[in-house]
């Protein structure tokens, strides 16, 4: 009993863990008012452990884990999980709510061991533990090729732990079912005797010991013709057009497989519906061999063939653009040369075959500010952006580049319509050994020498300064450079930018305050003299 002003009680000397009900109502003299009820469970001394643990839809890589919360409140579980045979445990908290938790990034056919336990505050329960094993890995990508009126070839990849031998299983609505077996080292298997124009599932499992593998399935349809007609058309020294006839019934899409020197093979997908393809970036003076499937799902018709050669140029493998402007001056571009001649290292470049006689290799652009150049060391060693538009070569090929040869740097600067430039005769960018070290000589030009004083300098980046300084100029001004002490010409800084230096300087053209809206960082032979013009 309490007084009517009361609205609370507590109630003492209950059992714990214990499940109450609780009724209240209101008394006037002698009459009773309306009760409510409600329930009440005290908390356990210990705290309980859930029960029931169970593993359902197991699968190679991943497993649902699930079990029966205790009576008592718990605020969260934790779950953890290791291999059987001893490894790094790996644990997750999932909310207190929870009774099903998806384990995921499982290794194929393991065993595992998987606690789970309640968690209240810094409180942890004794744990609930079960095993379980993950499906062993099958075979993957299986495809049907060489369809062909009544046979197809299956093809797969295997799974990465050996099996023991292949189970092959096809069947079609209406038609008999086939079955056999491979050995464990095979990756086809040949259908014969199928009927024509029918829908096929076939369906292959790897067997280690009395243990089937997760299977790998795909439907085919026998009869499927193949495209006609590959002929290799425009073929010039780098590219060539392929064009075909498509079969009576369109296919999903076409696989064109290219052969070249040396046993490569480069494999393209094609959408359906086309009947033509431009291969770009081909050797000079190469054989080629061209094969073309239809392709329906997961199904490849044999193949049909063109070889063709293409075009010689005067140099075949060029290593600047300077050698390029000898295979023909033609308009700036996109294109490829080959360190060090070497066609096995071939670089995309952008050409300038205007600025100065052409055969300039354009290794920096500024121009609208929409590439970030606030980068670490590894992207200016390695490169960025697009060479069409902004971007930065890469200190690691400038490296290739002018160790193999003396060459000149010229750097052309814009600003409306204003424009200079400053040119240097010799150019020279060190190895990563030597932090991409700049050598530079022989100014002349209309923008002012502002490059000359970074000449033996070492690159630095915001996350890395081999000058070792107090306060990095890389970080204080924006860029990425061969900054001194700290610079007369930022142009990796930030574009726009009017700020304390960080703009895009070059300090004898426009000074310190000025950010140069377009630039380009370019070089070419030492020794270079355009070709020639007509005849």
């Amino acid at each position: 009993m309490v007084p009517g002003t009361r609205r609370s009680a507590v109630l003492r000397d209950l059992r714990p863990g214990t499940l109450y009900s609780l009724t209240l109502y209101g008394l006037r003299g002698p009459h009773k008012a309306g009760s409510i009820q409600g329930t009440a469970r005290t908390l356990s001394p210990v705290l309980e452990s859930p029960r029931d643990l169970q593993f359902s839809d197991i699968r190679e890589t991943s497993a649902k884990v699930g079990w029966t919360p205790p009576p008592s409140r718990v605020d969260s579980f934790k779950v953890s999980y290791q291999l059987a045979d001893g490894g790094e445990p790996q644990s997750v908290q999932v909310d207190g709510r929870a009774q099903t938790h998806s384990l995921q990034g499982l290794t194929p056919g393991a065993r595992y061991e998987v606690t789970v336990v309640s968690v209240r505050g810094f409180e942890e329960s004794e744990p609930l533990t079960g095993f379980l094993s993950t499906v062993p890995d099958g075979p993957t990508q299986l495809r049907a090729l060489n369809l062909s009126e009544g046979s197809a070839l299956l093809h797969w990849t295997p799974p990465q732990k050996p099996v023991d031998k292949y189970n092959v299983r096809v069947t079609a609505p209406g038609a008999p079912p086939l079955q056999g077996s491979a050995p464990g080292s095979a990756v086809d298997y040949p259908l014969h005797s199928l009927e024509l124009h029918t829908n096929y599932t076939a369906t292959v499992r790897g067997l280690r010991g009395r243990n089937l593998t997760s299977p790998a399935s795909i439907t085919f349809t026998t009869g499927l013709q193949a495209p006609q007609d590959l002929e290799a058309k425009e073929v010039t020294p780098r590219t060539a057009l392929l064009t075909w006839s498509e079969p009576q019934v369109p296919p999903t899409g076409y696989l064109l497989s290219l052969d070249t020197l040396g046993g490569q093979t480069q494999e393209i997908l094609l959408p359906a519906g086309v009947t033509s393809h431009r291969l770009l970036g081909l050797f000079p003076s190469t054989p080629y061999s061209a094969r073309l499937q239809a392709v329906w799902g997961a199904s490849l018709t044999p193949p049909v063939a063109a070889s063709f050669t293409t075009g010689g140029l005067r140099v075949p493998f060029p290593r600047d653009c300077g050698e390029e402007m000898q295979n023909g001056a033609g308009a700036s571009r996109a294109t490829t040369v080959f360190l060090n001649g070497n066609r096995e290292r071939p670089l995309s470049v952008f050409c300038d075959m205007e600025t100065d006689g052409g055969g300039w290799l354009v290794f920096q652009r500024r121009m609208d500010g929409r590439t970030d150049f606030w980068r670490d060391w590894e992207d200016y060693a390695h490169g960025f952006g697009n060479i069409s538009g902004e971007f930065w070569l890469g200190n690691e090929a400038l490296h290739s580049l002018t160790q193999a040869g003396d060459y000149s740097l010229r750097v052309d600067l814009r600003a409306g319509d204003e424009a200079a430039f400053a040119q240097y005769d010799s150019f020279r960018v060190d190895s990563a050994a030597q932090h991409y070290r700049l050598h530079l000589e022989g100014f002349h030009g209309t923008a002012g020498d502002s490059m000359s004083y970074h000449s033996g300098s070492v690159f630095s980046a915001r996350d890395r300064d081999p000058n070792n300084l107090l306060i990095s100029c890389a970080v204080s001004y924006r860029g990425a450079w061969w900054y001194r002490n700290c610079h007369y010409a930022n142009l990796n800084g930030l574009y726009g930018s009017t700020v304390d230096h960080q703009g895009v300087s070059w300090y004898h053209w426009k000074g310190f305050d000025f950010s140069v809206p377009f630039t380009e960082m370019k070089l070419r032979p030492r020794g270079y003299r355009p070709p020639a013009r007509g005849g």
